[in-house]
């Protein structure tokens, strides 16, 4: 890959397979954690600059992005999540392009109903509306900037069906509340994409097939040969897990596939099964 330099700030999970994507395309590539312990090791195995920044600290953030790069920031809000992406903000300001990776999260309660980027931000969880803040202050940039909202996230590591397996998974409420999903694989394409294309906003990545979480967990069982996952009362996990779990929406992608070019390798979660 030739073109501009990438810098990956919060290189957890989908930045990790964010970097090797990018390292094997050959983009001149800088990594980010808080730990630069971890941040060293990976930089070294794919050829990368890793540095260890923290968005509560602007001196962490010195030097790390080059002119004309095109950032990506998968660092979860914090406890001042406005002033994280001022900090970022004024870090990168000269880069050419900022992708951040926000989550669906920080829409409303649906129930049942498709919902596209134009839906009412009206989160009902902790993480939903830090989520909002930090979309705000990203739109304060002068730099062009896209906002992904992610479905959750699922892939090698993060598989329901190992919790199935292991009888530890459970479903929360009567089961029929619609979660709409990614791989990672395609959220790192999607990423890419709205890296390297003039599109700007916010824009929605999931795959084609939301289903309520009991069908989703029986479905895994039955494929696995073990008991289905038991249901248990909203009241019996955190408030959370339960806004996450029950919001029942079912996340639309069509500006993902027209604006971004996106043609989905994983387009339901049965692929996984």
């Amino acid at each position: 890959m030739s073109g501009p330099p990438w810098v990956i700030v919060g290189c957890g999970y989908t930045g990790s397979y964010l970097a090797r994507t990018l390292a094997g395309r050959g983009a001149a590539l800088t990594i980010t954690r808080r730990d630069r312990t971890a941040a060293n090791e990976l930089a070294q195995q794919l050829g990368a600059r890793g540095v260890g920044a923290d968005l509560d600290d602007p001196s962490t953030l010195e030097g790390v992005f080059p002119p004309g790069a095109i950032v990506v920031c998968l660092a979860p809000p914090g406890h001042d999540p406005a002033g994280e992406i001022a900090v970022l903000l004024h870090a990168a300001r000269d880069a050419a392009k900022l992708v951040y990776v926000s989550s669906t999260g920080v829409y409303g309660p649906a129930g049942g109903a498709w919902v596209d980027e134009s839906w009412p931000l009206e989160p009902t969880t902790a993480s939903g509306r830090a989520r909002v803040v930090a979309e705000a202050a990203i739109a304060q940039a002068t730099i062009p900037w896209v906002v992904l909202r992610a479905a959750g996230i699922h892939g090698p590591g993060r598989k329901m069906a190992d919790r199935i397996r292991e009888g530890t998974h459970r479903v929360i409420g009567d089961g029929t509340s619609h979660v709409s999903r990614i791989h990672v694989v395609d959220l790192v394409a999607a990423i890419v994409a709205a890296g390297t294309r003039p599109v700007t906003g916010h824009v929605n990545v999931a795959d084609d097939d939301p289903a309520p979480i009991g069908e989703v967990a029986d479905a895994i069982a039955a494929n696995l040969g073990v008991a289905s996952s038991p249901r248990v009362p909203v009241t019996a996990v955190s408030p959370e897990v339960a806004g996450m779990l029950t919001a029942d929406r079912r996340i639309a992608n069509a500006r993902m596939k027209q604006e971004l070019g996106i043609t989905l390798r994983h387009k339901s979660w049965r692929d996984g099964i």
